[in-house]
């Protein structure tokens, strides 16, 4: 085709483009090329092979009359292999039922097993269209006038079936649910009396009679998610395939490309895999595009009056009219309940459909009857889930019975009962859509405030559990603005906590969060409510430690000892890591470590303490407080403890359920790993913890993670790219009024510039750190910090060596009067090293170091340890 040409991708592009072009490929919704993953560009349109046909005499079984199939789809995807297994099943067992509900493909799957089938049965296959018939007295009539079968009496079977008698004959009977009765009756009396006769019918429920088997059609197969599938990977999925062939249909000419997958899989499976929902979708993408074709999906209703093609019978042309077909031929009974179930988005228990659809005085046994009924036809599915049957109705089929719900009145009563049911439930995850569902129609219909109220308290638990901040933190606040002084007290205690938590990590540290917290505090007093008023000092605390404010953090952990005296255990517990927390971050190294081993003998007293842990106190915060305990230890000069203690911890976060407890606890790891020189295992937390803020959008965390990468890259000789880091994270920070370690960051930037050639710079950054430390009261690194600074007045030209000596003995003053060891010995090593450069007396200067690192016994081959050792020893082998 190209002589002498290179074949490129360019090429390839340009040439098939211009054959699509003149085969006029997707003018009408004709497809010629398609690109397939796995395969490449291939050639889809029909190819018929067309042979003379035989005449009457050489084939006594052939008619004059047509046979009536529609013509087959140019591409059928996905459904190669149920056509295999039909004709293979009609060919031995004569009768078969394809069926499923509206939509699904039925007719499709049906006319392309009658095409297959021409060649076996010689041209006798006839199709029969049932939907039209409006009386199931004409059904024999009409696959009598089909077959041109004379009707000389009324009963038109019997004349069938002697026709029929020693034919071979494949009949289709398409859409038979509506006349079923009177189709069953006459599939069986010709699978039984007509021995050659071959049936094929389509029906949305079963036709239950002799010689009947049911061939269940079931969804095109669609990714159950997006995540990790490229746009080649996600083409081999059938329910994909039929939206992009349909989309390109629409006047569509673009590639699928990588960023457009999760648009894509998302219709697919909110459509559940329904052939023509999913059509009916990327018809919209021509005129609208991707996103405006997601936005139409949004509005669901607007999907179902929208029209498919025009050749398709009138009730095919739009799911509303697929719908209101099946609707229609329900009975009363039926439709009501139908229509209250709509109110249930996924799988719900008969227990639950009980609650939603019985009236006082309804029998339950009828329920269960009219639910077998539906199902029959289609219209629900069943499965079994643990033993127990499960039911769900298709998005489609709920959207429009909620139309109808609310065209019938009921809308408002079914949507109360529906709320109520899971105020009354501990919920999981898999109620995520119900309670969705139930918050919106409360908080949008004057009669469903009081229980949003109360549905919102219960969901809290459960949004916070599924990491889902903003949407906690949204139910929250709607139900907070309009309790009623009936439902306050421990019910609106309950919002403010689980709403200032959210808020915390969604929205980052505002006065609405403060307001919040110490309102549920003066409630849980006032209501002499111990434990509640201990848990919401505890999250109080942690607001204020995230804004910096570390000195009012002390107070209010020291405010909850009142309390917590008459509080159960684990609101004691909870008191005692509190006092630990703040007393590390101010820097009372000793308290904050007898506080946390008094805490830990709390934790493993058995009894009431233990199951009270189990309960709550183990549910939220434990592993950072281990960490609170790991890095006191560290500063005490008990490393080896530290560092087990923080493995243990990042190997438990996974099992965590919080993502916010996941969060802190890496958050308040890194450091440990930092201090002991494990890099590679500091930067694995940061990647964690990276990961974590991205995928539950914990924005309030953000900022601290790019902190942490950026002290890491100073650590790692990479000053440079984390000084840059650093300053993005102090921005990020200040929108978020998060300052919980602006100190750490602020030295770890000040070392950066001073690696960069920046001196001056350097120390001003520290100055300010050391100022802003002594204001906030976060003097836990405080020694740190004046060590840091005495480094780099050192680089100063001229050194005033007074001033640098001074600042050294400010930090290890500092760090003594803390009990932070692990300061001290920093800061006495630095010390000696500076004054060893001056030339002063080795033996003198050393003698300090050797003291403090004589009260060491473990952690000796950590970095700070092993340069102590090597500086004594050097100096010792001179």
């Amino acid at each position: 085709i190209w002589p002498d040409t290179t074949v490129v991708e360019g090429v390839l592009r340009t040439h098939i483009y211009g054959l699509r072009k003149a085969l006029g490929d997707g003018a009408a919704g004709t497809r010629y090329v398609t690109s397939v993953a796995g395969r490449g560009y291939c050639f889809v349109a029909p190819v018929v092979r067309r042979a003379a046909a035989p005449t009457t005499a050489a084939n006594p079984n052939a008619w004059k009359f047509p046979h009536g199939l529609p013509p087959c789809l140019a591409r059928m995807a996905g459904r190669d292999e149920a056509v295999r297994t039909l004709t293979a099943q009609l060919l031995e067992r004569r009768f078969v039922t394809v069926l499923g509900p509206g939509g699904i493909g039925k007719t499709t799957v049906a006319v392309a097993a009658g095409h297959a089938l021409l060649d076996p049965f010689e041209g006798a296959v006839r199709f029969v269209e049932l939907g039209s018939l409006t009386d199931p007295a004409w059904v024999a009539p009409t696959v009598a006038s089909m077959l041109g079968v004379p009707i000389q009496s009324e009963d038109a079977l019997e004349h069938l079936q002697a026709f029929l008698q020693d034919k071979r004959v494949l009949l289709v009977l398409d859409n038979c649910e509506h006349v079923v009765d009177a189709a069953s009756r006459l599939a069986e009396r010709l699978f039984l009396h007509a021995p050659l006769v071959h049936v094929l019918t389509t029906s949305r429920e079963a036709l239950r009679v002799e010689g009947e088997h049911v061939h269940r059609l079931g969804p095109l197969e669609t990714p159950i998610e997006a995540s990790g599938m490229d746009a080649e990977t996600v083409q081999s999925f059938p329910a994909v395939q039929v939206f992009l062939e349909r989309a390109a249909a629409s006047g569509w000419s673009g590639d699928l490309i990588d960023e457009d997958v999760p648009i894509v899989v998302e219709t697919c499976r909110r459509l559940d895999g329904v052939a023509l929902a999913i059509e009916l979708a990327a018809s919209f993408v021509g005129q609208w595009g991707l996103q405006g074709m997601a936005a139409v999906l949004d509005d669901r209703l607007r999907l179902l009056l929208q029209r498919g093609r025009r050749t398709a019978p009138p009730r095919q042309q739009t799911l509303h009219a697929l719908m209101t077909w099946s609707y229609d031929r329900l009975s009363e009974h039926e439709r009501v309940v139908l229509r209250r179930l709509s109110v249930f988005v996924g799988t719900f228990s008969l227990e639950a459909a009980k609650v939603i659809t019985l009236e006082r005085g309804d029998s339950e046994e009828s329920l269960l009857d009219v639910l077998n009924e539906v199902a029959a036809k289609s219209l629900l599915s069943t499965t079994v889930d643990d033993g127990a049957i499960v039911y769900r109705l298709l998005e489609t089929t709920r959207v429009y019975a909620l139309e109808r719900l609310a065209e019938s009145g009921e809308l408002d009563a079914t949507s109360s009962r529906h709320a109520q049911l899971f105020v009354e439930r501990v919920l999981r995850a898999a109620d995520l859509g119900n309670v969705r569902a139930a918050l919106k129609w409360s908080f949008s219909s004057p009669a469903g405030s009081a229980v949003g109220v109360r549905l919102a308290a219960t969901a809290a638990r459960m949004f916070l559990e599924l990491g889902l901040m903003s949407e906690c933190q949204s139910s929250c606040r709607r139900a907070l603005d309009v309790i009623d002084a009936a439902n306050s007290g421990t019910l609106e205690v309950s919002l403010l906590e689980a709403f200032a938590v959210s808020a915390m990590f969604s929205k980052g540290n505002g006065d609405d969060v403060r307001g919040a917290l110490i309102r549920g505090v003066e409630l849980s007093r006032a209501s002499g409510a111990e434990d509640h008023e201990v848990w919401l000092l505890g999250h109080l605390n942690s607001f204020l430690v995230r804004r910096g404010d570390f000195t009012e953090a002390l107070e209010v952990a020291e405010r909850s000892e009142v309390p917590a005296r008459l509080a159960t255990s684990a609101g004691q517990i909870r008191s005692k890591w509190m006092l630990a927390f703040s007393h590390h971050l101010c820097g009372n190294q000793t308290t904050a470590e007898e506080h946390a081993e008094g805490a830990r003998r709390l934790e493993t007293a058995p009894g009431e303490a233990q199951s009270a842990l189990i309960g709550r106190s183990r549910g939220f915060f434990n592993h950072s407080h281990v960490a609170t305990l790991a890095r006191t230890q560290w500063l005490r000069g008990k490393a080896d403890r530290a560092l087990a203690a923080a493995r243990s911890i990042v190997r438990g976060v996974p099992a965590l359920r919080h993502p916010f407890e996941k969060s802190s606890a890496l958050l308040m790891c890194e450091g440990i790993f930092v201090w002991c020189g494990e890099l590679a295992e500091a930067e694995r937390v940061i990647d964690t913890l990276s990961e974590l803020v991205e995928r539950y959008s914990l924005g309030s965390q953000r900022g601290a993670a790019m902190a942490l990468r950026g002290e890491l890259l100073v650590r790692t000789d990479r000053p440079q790219e984390g000084c840059e880091l650093l300053r993005t994270a102090a921005a990020m920070q200040k929108v978020e009024r998060n300052a919980s370690f602006v100190s750490v960051y602020a030295g770890a930037l000040a070392e950066g510039l001073a690696a960069t050639g920046a001196p001056l710079e350097a120390l001003r950054t520290i100055e300010r750190a050391i100022g802003e430390a002594e204001r906030r009261g976060a003097a836990f690194n405080l020694p740190e910090l004046q060590r840091v600074r005495a480094v780099l007045m050192v680089s100063q030209v001229p050194v005033d060596e007074p001033a640098v000596d001074d600042a050294f003995s400010a930090a290890i003053e500092l760090a003594r009067h803390q009990g932070a060891l692990a300061w001290e010995l920093r800061a006495t090593t630095s010390f000696a090293r500076e004054r060893l450069r001056r030339g002063g007396r080795a033996r003198d200067i050393l003698r300090d170091v050797a003291a403090v690192y004589a009260r060491f016994n473990e952690g000796l081959e950590t970095p700070d340890l092993r340069l102590a050792r090597d500086l004594l020893e050097q100096r010792v082998g001179r």
